[in-house]
């Protein structure tokens, strides 16, 4: 029975998978028979999108074939497949409302079922996770209301279907929305369900805040991997709003915001599934302080080198190549210096702990060179090991002579944090 159970659960979590990978495929293929012009742009904007909707599926796969127990996996797969159902059709919509011919039935629908999808989709995605992060239960029994929220606001927001007026992503009204009273009442449960669609997932942001506070060890760690995967997808999209500011009014860099909103939007999804499969949880210090350092040496090098450049090429004439090349080699052998200040400096804000374990090593490098007393030695080599890696338990076995007139015993020294044995 346990076994049947497993591989029924096995086959749902990959039918979800690929009904979603399908539908990412049949849009593909729409957008290529029917989009013209079908430009870098359009092509680019089809792949983020697909590559966002394709990352909340990969991962609820993976999650849910680890963590079957859990349900955020399952969450993050049908969130995935919610966002899915709105490709293939999209392209072909958009086809027909270009050349103003009539809709199908299935265009109809589609128009109109789609365009509130958005609420079940973050509800499954963004709201419920957020409340039953990290372990897949909820705080307290209180919080069921937020979640019943949720799903009610998710529900009812499917009534603007059948809400009269103009489609919000094409400009034709409503295919399915229907007239006096039932359009009156379609209205306000739409209006219902948005209001508990805000109020639900403001409530789960709540949760997050108050759970991370009362956290602690493991729980702590996993919370700030997902604390971090928000801040980095903010901090994302605001470099895309910023981008493309410059793109818009100065023509500069052109086509970077798809860098940085590809970037932004996997964050969250990414730092989630890190935080629930309980994957290199100690490296968040580490990959923060590499972030911070590699940014701040690209900015130190970059933007003089952009600055400069134009000067030193105006000046050297038609030997223009040739100072390009210099300054670009300037720029590259002061990459590897400059970086170890830099990571020097960021170690001692974020990743405080390797910056004092490196520094303890330095130290006892530098007393081992002098040291000869072998029982002292051992000691303080049992120390650094402490103060470094911080294990619970950590013992010492030291070789006997190599004499075979000397029969002693090897010595052990042990440095124990007052765990039991079976920790070691």
């Amino acid at each position: 029975m346990v076994n049947l159970q497993a591989r029924n659960r096995t086959l749902l979590a990959w039918l979800l998978f690929v009904a979603a990978f399908g539908c990412l495929a049949a849009g593909l293929v729409v957008a290529l028979l029917l989009v013209r012009p079908l430009t870098v742009g359009v092509l680019a904007g089809g792949a983020l999108t697909a590559l966002l909707y394709l990352g909340f599926a990969v991962i609820g796969l993976v999650v849910s074939l680890r963590l079957p127990a859990n349900p955020i996996g399952w969450l993050y797969s049908a969130s995935g497949l919610v966002w899915s159902l709105n490709v293939p059709g999209e392209a072909w919509v958009d086809d027909l409302v270009r050349r103003g011919r009539p809709l199908p039935l299935a265009a109809q629908l589609y128009a109109a079922v789609g365009e509130p999808l958005w609420a079940p989709a973050i509800a499954l995605g963004v709201t419920l996770p957020l409340l039953l992060l990290p372990d897949g239960r909820l705080r307290s029994h209180r919080w069921r209301l937020a979640v019943w929220a949720s799903v009610a606001g998710a529900t009812l927001s499917m009534a603007g279907s059948l809400a009269p007026g103009p489609l919000a992503s094409w400009p034709i009204a409503n295919p399915l929305g229907l007239g006096g009273v039932a359009g009156a009442v379609a209205n306000a449960l739409e209006g219902v369900g948005g209001l508990l669609h805000v109020g639900s997932l403001a409530a789960a942001l709540v949760c997050l805040v108050l759970r991370f506070r009362s956290s602690r060890g493991v729980e702590r760690q996993q919370l700030r991997w997902v604390a971090a995967g928000a801040t980095g997808a903010v901090v994302g999209l605001l470099a895309v709003v910023g981008l493309l500011a410059l793109e818009e009014v100065y023509g500069l860099l052109p086509g970077a915001w798809l860098v940085a909103i590809s970037l932004a939007l996997p964050c969250v999804p990414v730092t989630v599934a890190v935080a629930v499969l309980r994957y290199r949880l100690w490296d968040l210090d580490r990959l923060i302080s590499r972030t911070v350092t590699y940014a701040l040496v690209t900015g130190l090098l970059v933007l003089p080198y952009l600055l400069i450049l134009p000067v030193v090429t105006r000046l050297a004439g038609d030997a223009g190549g040739l100072a390009v090349a210099a300054a670009t080699l300037a720029a590259v052998a002061a990459f590897s210096p400059l970086r170890r200040r830099v990571q020097d400096l960021v170690d001692r804000r974020f990743n405080r702990r390797r910056y004092d374990a490196a520094r303890t090593v330095e130290a006892f490098a530098a007393r081992l060179r002098a040291q000869v007393d072998l029982d002292a030695l051992s000691v303080e080599l049992l120390a650094v090991v402490d103060q470094t890696v911080q294990p619970t338990r950590a013992t010492l076995w030291l070789r006997p002579p190599a004499d075979p007139r000397h029969h002693a015993e090897p010595t052990t020294t042990e440095a124990a944090r007052g765990a039991p044995p079976d920790r070691l």
